[in-house]
């Protein structure tokens, strides 16, 4: 914000500069009071851009193919959610997105992570660690099952079909996780779910073909 609202005092600056050159005789008053109405109009359209562009965030799709089997999987992605407060070092940076992918022959829904989920409260067991918490799907609180691979950064829902079909059905514009994230307490990630079904309808046609 600082950068943008520099950005545009300079540009207010600009215009004074300007108005010191010679210049024909001086207009009336009330004009040069309209200048100056204008250019606070523009620095109020710069400082607000941001805000527009950042509602923008939209579900994605991508496609990758195995080399080695020529296997194609096709995914649905979330916008990118961070936590609702300032997490400490070194999980500063953590985000985290809601995912959908398939194969032709398999569906997943999972979270995913820039930095490895370190959860307290888990279960370990055959190579995972499996924990509940609690998800609120628009305005409906709901306890979930998941399963995280050690060192994996994703955590996967053990009933994905629920999952599957709430996202499918479009019957609520977020999502928000409750995890307890070790040196943090509990932390939410609130994300949002608006196009989901759209993009998820997409991932799955381009699976069949």
């Amino acid at each position: 914000m600082r950068t943008l609202l520099g950005l545009a005092l300079a540009t207010f600056g600009s215009l004074s500069r300007e108005r010191q050159m010679p210049s024909p005789p001086r207009a009336p008053r009330a004009s040069s009071r309209g200048n100056h109405m204008r250019a606070l109009s523009g620095l109020l359209l710069i400082i607000t851009l941001p805000a527009a562009t950042s509602a923008a965030a939209q579900w994605t799709n991508s496609v990758s193919n195995d080399e080695m089997t020529n296997e194609q999987v096709v995914s649905a992605i979330s916008p990118h959610a961070t936590p609702s407060r300032p997490m400490e070092f070194p999980y500063t940076d953590t985000d985290a997105w809601v995912g959908f992918m398939c194969d032709g022959k398999n569906e997943w829904v999972y979270l995913g992570f820039s930095n490895t989920p370190n959860l307290n409260n888990t279960e370990p067991g055959d190579g995972f660690n499996y924990f509940s918490t609690r998800l609120k799907w628009g305005e409906e609180i709901k306890n979930a099952r998941f399963s995280q691979k050690w060192g994996s950064s994703y955590i996967n829902f053990s009933d994905g079909r629920d999952a599957l079909k709430r996202l499918t059905k479009g019957s609520a514009d977020t999502l928000l996780l409750e995890v307890d994230w070790y040196g943090n307490g509990v932390v939410y990630f609130r994300f949002s779910l608006e196009g989901a079904a759209d993009a998820i309808a997409k991932a799955r046609a381009s699976c069949k073909k």
